[in-house]
Formats: structure tokens, sequence, C-alpha cells
């Protein structure tokens, strides 16, 4: 009797062993699958804040462009350009 005591008591352990690893492994790839929706979320808004400085930079160059232009144009006519 003692025995099969025993024997219960390792078998319930050993299942309930089964169950919550089986558990734990359910919760990893809950955990994983959130981490990994939220990545993607943080990459698109990376990707954006990327392409936002892009066309900030692209903005500003054409503006200092116009600038320099603006400023040889006012040059030109005031004989400061070409050694005059």
């Amino acid at each position: 009797m003692e025995a099969r005591l025993t024997e219960t008591i390792r078998s319930t352990q050993t299942e309930l062993e089964a169950r919550l690893i089986e558990k734990m492994r359910d919760m990893q790839t809950e955990l994983l699958r959130g981490f990994a929706a939220f990545s993607e979320g943080q990459t698109i808004r990376l990707r954006k804040v990327e392409a936002d400085q892009s066309n900030l930079d692209a903005a500003l160059s054409g503006r200092v462009n116009v600038l320099e232009r603006r400023l040889l144009e006012i040059e030109l006519r005031l004989g400061l350009v070409g050694g005059k």
C-alpha cells in the first residue's frame, strides 16, 4: 500500500511538472509575441522619424541654396565678386 501511494505521488508530481513546463512555455510564447508586436510598431515609428529627418535635411539644403544664390546676386550687383 505504501508503495502504491509513493508511486501515485511520483506520478502526480511528474504530471504536474509536465503541465507546469507546458504553461511556462505558453507564457514564454505569449511574451515573445507581445515583444514582436511592440517591436514592429517601434520600427515603423523609427522609420518615420528617419524619413522626416531626411526630408528636413533636404528642405534645409534647398533653403541654404536659395540664400546662397540670393547672396551671390546681391554681391554681383554691388560688384563685390570677380575682383572688381
